[in-house]
This record gives structure tokens, sequence and C-alpha cells, in this order.
């Protein structure tokens, strides 16, 4: 439900019941792997927003995992204009972002602490985005957020 309400332009399926996903939303995520090149900035932010949240330990395990968490979650929203990609989203999701935070063993309230931080982030705009790419971003991450929780809690 929450690909349908923010990748979609509406609730329309085409004539395989699959839902028609907006193309043009799909295509400005491309910009978003342009983030990287402020990694250090966003691991700053990131560490300083999770400490709000969590204890010593969650700061150093967050730290030392946010380099391959956020180049996964960029890699995942610049390449989801591809429909292979696109098809294999929740593949990409559990093996690129939610089986090394398991193998990491992030409990479940640590994972959701280290969303809500990189979230935090994007909302506040503290990586000063453009307006567009800031909205695109946040109906992406959102989404995505809410596909890492859901296949956590079931691992």
């Amino acid at each position: 439900l929450s690909i349908m309400a923010n990748w979609t332009p509406g609730f329309d399926v085409d004539e395989g019941g699959d839902p028609v996903l907006d193309r043009d939303y799909l295509g400005t995520l491309r910009e978003i792997k342009n983030i990287q090149d402020r990694e250090k900035d966003h691991r700053n932010l990131f560490i300083q927003t999770v400490s709000k949240y969590g204890d010593e330990r969650l700061i150093a395990e967050a730290e030392s995992h946010f380099k391959s968490l956020n180049r996964n979650i960029l890699a995942l929203a610049s390449s989801l204009f591809h429909s292979k990609e696109l098809k294999e989203i929740f593949i990409s999701v559990l093996e690129r972002i939610v089986e090394p935070l398991a193998l990491a063993r992030f409990s479940t309230k640590q994972v959701n602490i280290m969303l809500k931080s990189y979230e935090e982030i994007v909302v506040e705009n503290q990586l000063h985005l453009e307006p567009m790419l800031k909205v695109h971003f946040i109906k992406f991450f959102s989404t995505l957020k809410t596909i890492i929780e859901t296949f956590f809690i079931r691992l």
C-alpha cells in the first residue's frame, strides 16, 4: 500500500493488474545518487541524530555501518527507474539492507532508531537538497523504511 501511495500517480493498474508506477518520479530518484558526494557530512549528521535516541554502543555500531547502509539506500533509489531493479525491489532490500543489519545483530529497536534518524535528516533537509528532490527522497525513503521494518521483524 505504501508503494501505491508514494510511487504511483494514482491507483491505476495496467492490463495485467499491476500498478502503474510514476516513471517521472522514478526517473528523478536517479539524482539521489549525488547525495553520496556529501557522504562525510551525511555520516556526521546521521551520527549526531542517532546520538539523540541511542546509547553509546548503538552510536558506534551505526557509525561503522553507515557507509554501506547509505550507499545501498542511494543505489536502490537511483536504480528503480530500470524495470528489472523495480521488479526485484524486495529482494534487493532484503539482501542489501535487511540481512546486513541482521548479521550485525542490530535489534528491531536499534534499526528503527537508525531509520528514524536517517529519515529525520531528509525531512528536516539537513543535506540542503533541492525542494523537489527532497520531496521525492522523502516519498522513496518512507516507503523503503516500511519495507525494511516489515522484513526485519520477520527475520
